[in-house]
């Protein structure tokens, strides 16, 4: 009878402990979503400073805007190619939900 409660035991301390295991996991999970959503929308403020005459924003300085340009290669990428396809949203929500119909 001594030999089950102890393996009783350890059996919770198991699962207590994977329980415990998995919160913590599930916590930094969902730590690194909420960072991952607040870089883009820093990313997104970042694009809009600097690139903001575009859409019909004030301008950051020249000088600013000139030291910056360079870390919005990958940006510039995007935008042009939004500009090639014109006012094609339709296709851009559907590129979104994943597959190519």
């Amino acid at each position: 009878m001594g030999i089950r409660l102890t393996d009783a035991l350890k059996s919770l301390l198991r699962e207590v402990k994977a329980f415990f295991l998995g919160m913590h996991q599930a916590m930094i999970e969902q730590s690194v979503e909420v960072l991952e959503v607040e870089y883009l929308e820093l990313e997104h403020a970042f694009l809009t400073m600097v690139l903001g005459n575009l859409v019909g924003l004030p301008l950051a300085p020249l000088s600013i805007a000139a030291e910056l340009a360079p870390l919005l290669e990958d940006e510039t990428k995007i935008l042009f190619s939004r500009t090639w396809r014109g006012a094609d949203s339709i296709a851009d929500l559907f590129s979104t939900m994943g597959g190519e119909w």
